[in-house]
């Protein structure tokens, strides 16, 4: 699984990222302003929450066994593509990121959206890390196994690189040359928006 998501806990503690305007030298974007920051984060949102406008958290929408389909957020990450998560009623359950649309969605499942190039409708995500966002492009081969996504079952998925507040303009990926991105090579990601609660 690697790195989990990291979830915010209050408002004043592991809150988020840094902003830009705290790191030394930092490059960036520039349609992130100074105070904005890369990367997401999950914790409790939908108002009383830890999320707030500068430090949003994941929103997604869950079908915990058992309960009905509702907007929640996620408390834990406990697989690549499986999550703790709680919804508005206060129920709580293990659900899995599946390429179903909100009231669609089935028992034990989960979706995440984001938005690219502030018009495009919303995308469905297959997984969430700390700083990427990878969507269904590829779609599935081999279906699901009992513990969600098979890595093997989602091939040739487009990274792109999470954020909070900014869906125009590019990133260049870690280790790439950064020149324009090629059939065999994604050098630059796109940044997206993912789906958030701010309060």
């Amino acid at each position: 699984m690697g790195r989990p998501l990291k979830i915010k806990k209050s408002t004043t503690k592991d809150i988020g990222f840094n902003a830009w305007n705290t790191l030394t030298n930092p490059v960036y974007p520039s349609t992130f302003n100074a105070t904005q920051y890369a990367g997401v984060v999950g914790g409790e949102g939908n108002g009383g929450g830890v999320a707030t406008a500068a430090y949003p958290v994941v929103k997604c929408r869950v079908f915990i066994a058992g309960q009905t389909e509702r907007d929640g957020w996620i408390v834990r990450q406990k697989g690549s593509r499986k999550y703790l998560v709680e919804d508005t009623s206060g129920a709580q359950g293990v659900c899995v990121l599946a390429n179903q649309a909100a009231s669609s969605l089935t028992a034990g499942n989960m979706n995440i959206s984001y938005s690219l190039d502030a018009d495009s409708s919303e995308v469905l995500i297959s997984k969430l890390t700390n700083k990427y966002a990878y969507d269904f492009t590829g779609g599935e081969v081999g279906g699901t196994t009992d513990n969600g996504w098979a890595q093997s079952a989602v091939q040739q998925n487009v990274r792109y690189a999470a954020n909070f507040f900014t869906d125009e303009g590019t990133e260049i990926k870690s280790g790439t040359t950064g020149q324009a991105n090629t059939a065999t090579q994604q050098n630059l990601l796109n940044l997206v928006i993912v789906e958030n609660y701010t309060s």
